[in-house]
């Protein structure tokens, strides 16, 4: 997301091919069918978990439901982390979720909202995007501390090189959970996956030379809830020469 995984081509879909219903349908012949354009109340919540999402609980259930996901057809989401934890009214139409990447059973493509009554407005989260790797640095260690237990339990990242701890962390990895429960670890702009470790009920692996794989599902279907989970990066150009060295 985008760290929240929900730029889908699917929103894009939905918003064009709205046919007027007032609540989404599911379509055995394809795609599910989006609603009309609807506009919704309620309170805004961020959840910093694994897979970071916004919910509105509504003022009202909707199509059956209590709370629907929000989501933002446009990379811009700093119009809803602003108003978390306000109440506000989104527009936009309303889709079923078909896919692992979503949180709840229903989602809103929010192209417009804003806040109802007071509200005090939060800071955007901070803007990792240009942050980049020191030069430098040759090579480093990633861990990913993980907690797959239900709740809010954010990813914890710790990023080292020669024991020193790097900073922003964001500069030197990123993850991402696919829509099939698959965690993926990247190295920062000019690095590739060296080495890749951590719990083994997660079946650590390696895609090609970029991205470090785990299965953190099939932990937990373990038993196994408590992951820790990390790979190293070296420079590309160097990659190869480095790769029998430890770290």
């Amino acid at each position: 997301m985008s760290r929240y995984g929900l730029a889908f081509s699917v929103i894009a879909w939905a918003a064009v091919n709205a046919w007027g219903q007032p609540c989404p349908q599911s379509n055995s012949a394809g795609p599910s069918v989006p609603s009309e354009v609807r506009t919704l109340d309620g309170i805004l919540v961020f959840h910093d978990s694994i897979r970071q999402w916004f919910e509105l609980k509504l003022d009202e259930p909707q199509c059956g439901q209590a709370s629907t996901e929000l989501v933002r057809g446009a990379d811009d989401w700093t119009p809803l982390q602003v108003l978390r934890d306000c109440r506000v009214r989104s527009t936009g139409v309303i889709g079923l979720s078909s896919t692992g990447y979503y949180s709840l059973d229903t989602y809103q493509d929010a192209e417009k909202i804003e806040p109802v009554g007071t509200c005090e407005r939060r800071a955007p989260f901070p803007d990792y995007s240009n942050a980049k790797p020191d030069k430098a640095i040759r090579r480093y260690r990633v861990v990913m501390y993980i907690d797959y237990e239900p709740g809010e339990h954010p990813v914890v990242f710790r990023v080292t090189s020669a024991d020193k701890e790097l900073r922003p962390w964001q500069a030197y990895a990123s993850y991402d959970l696919t829509g099939g429960f698959v965690l993926y670890g990247e190295c920062g702009e000019g690095f590739v996956v060296d080495k890749v470790f951590g719990t083994p009920q997660a079946s650590p692996s390696s895609f090609e030379d970029n991205k470090a794989t785990f299965d953190p599902e099939g932990a937990a279907a373990a038993g196994q809830k408590k992951l820790h989970l990390g790979y190293t990066c070296v420079r590309e150009k160097s990659a190869m020469s480095v790769r029998s060295k430890s770290f």
